[in-house]
């Protein structure tokens, strides 16, 4: 692992349990073994830290949601696969998740190219979910239903439940299963949804 490395899992590891605003660049310092003066090498200021996880972590789902989506299959399966990636994406980036939910309202104020940096990786994060349920309408695996319209709607759906997860605003039970399934029974078309009930029946 890298010092600039080490530097984000410190930071994340501490702004995830004490809060951003609860931590100083010397108990990252400390955290990652390194100089404080190599913490500002690397990301100049504290807030420059939080925006590099933010963007570490946006830009590994997207690496991942669009080779999750390129796999065989039809467009259900790639949404599918997408699907299961968030979920399993979750639970490795569980701390890095908690940051960027939780923090991400300091950084409400920056204006600008940063502003619209982080607007693009969401349109990508988009895109790639749009392009699945384009493919499966093509191809029959999903209803004709407006691809970039629910697209978003599938994207707020997952951040909906990260957030309430994240700010512990209400004792959820695991339902990532239930929403894949939910998802599959609003979007599949009839036989997708069918030849699904039926192996999920031993049938």
């Amino acid at each position: 692992m890298t010092k600039k490395e080490a530097i984000l899992q410190a930071a994340t590891q501490l702004f995830a349990s004490k809060g951003y605003k609860g931590v100083a660049v010397s108990e990252i310092a400390a955290r990652a073994i390194v100089a404080q003066g190599t913490v500002f090498h690397h990301f100049k200021s504290k807030e420059n830290l939080l925006i590099s996880i933010c963007d570490e972590l946006v830009r590994s789902y997207i690496s991942g949601i669009k080779e999750a989506a390129r796999g065989p299959g039809s467009g259900w399966d790639a949404l599918e696969r997408v699907l299961q990636f968030n979920q399993d994406f979750k639970k490795e980036h569980q701390d890095a998740i908690t940051v960027v939910f939780r923090e991400t309202r300091d950084l409400s104020r920056i204006e600008g190219e940063i502003q619209e940096h982080f607007c693009g990786l969401l349109n990508q994060v988009i895109e790639v979910k749009s392009q699945c349920i384009e493919k499966g309408k093509q191809d029959g695996s999903i209803r004709p239903v407006p691809a970039q319209v629910t697209a978003f709607l599938v994207h707020f759906l997952l951040v909906g439940k990260f957030h309430i997860e994240t700010e512990g605003l209400l004792e959820v039970p695991d339902l990532d299963a239930e929403l894949v399934e939910f998802c599959r029974r609003s979007l599949a078309a009839d036989e997708t949804s069918e030849a699904a009930c039926h192996e999920h029946s031993g049938g």
